[in-house]
């Protein structure tokens, strides 16, 4: 009987280059050595995550931008943005740390981006600030503005405000709004802050809430976002 002639092992197993050698081949040599470091840890990945950082302040893995880059970033990223959505706005920004307020001019259907109630607006800022962030963490926050909308929201609420805790003392009960987001809700709390005959709290579950405005003397209850 003629002995079998032994066959040789890939050039590529011996250069320890396993990362060009077919699939099926690293596979099989995963399987055979256990002492293999695993893929991704080894000597070659240690320099790019070094090269990157490790995250930083809020997660993220790019350096840290200063007033001029963050105002040019986020200006170019609005703009981007609502120009694939068939907008051609005109785009302003202002940054002070790490905080950067982008305002939108447009001259038809501002509706489209903000929403009945700046649910759509406020989408569009979390986009955005996902974009600036890289999709880790929140380094930087983007307050998104458009055509005065949230000016003119918040005219509106602090009127409401004003006149839900003026109903809630002459009634003597507690008097609640309707649905609003986080941002509106805000308005009303800081709004009544510092009148000292009522408080106020959200009601609800999730970011779309409810607030209520109730005499300063009612029982305490829970409050799930009291200002």
């Amino acid at each position: 009987m003629s002995t079998p002639t032994p066959v040789a092992e890939p050039a590529y197993a011996s250069a320890g280059g396993d990362d060009d050698a077919p699939r099926e081949y690293r596979e099989h040599r995963d399987t055979r050595d256990v002492r293999r470091e695993p893929r991704g840890e080894g000597r070659r990945e240690r320099p790019r995550r070094e090269r990157g950082g490790d995250g930083g302040e809020g997660g993220s893995g790019s350096p840290e931008m200063n007033n001029d880059e963050l105002m040019a970033t986020s200006k170019r990223l609005t703009e981007e943005l609502l120009r694939h959505m068939g907008f051609e706005p005109t785009v302003t920004a202002k940054a002070e740390g790490n905080r950067v307020d982008v305002t939108v001019e447009v001259d038809r259907d501002d509706h489209l981006l903000t929403g009945r109630q700046g649910e759509t607006l406020q989408s569009l800022q979390h986009l955005l600030n996902r974009f600036l962030n890289k999709g880790d963490g929140s380094r930087y926050h983007l307050q998104l503005e458009v055509n005065d909308h949230w000016l003119k929201r918040e005219t509106e609420l602090a009127e409401l405000a004003r006149k839900l805790a003026d109903q809630a003392v002459a009634e003597n009960a507690e008097i609640v709004s309707d649905h609003m987001n986080s941002q509106e809700r805000r308005i009303v709390h800081v709004t009544l802050k510092e009148d000292s005959r009522v408080r106020t709290y959200s009601l609800g579950m999730g970011m779309v809430k409810r607030v209520a405005v109730a005499p300063a003397s009612f029982p305490e209850r829970t409050e799930d976002d009291a200002r």
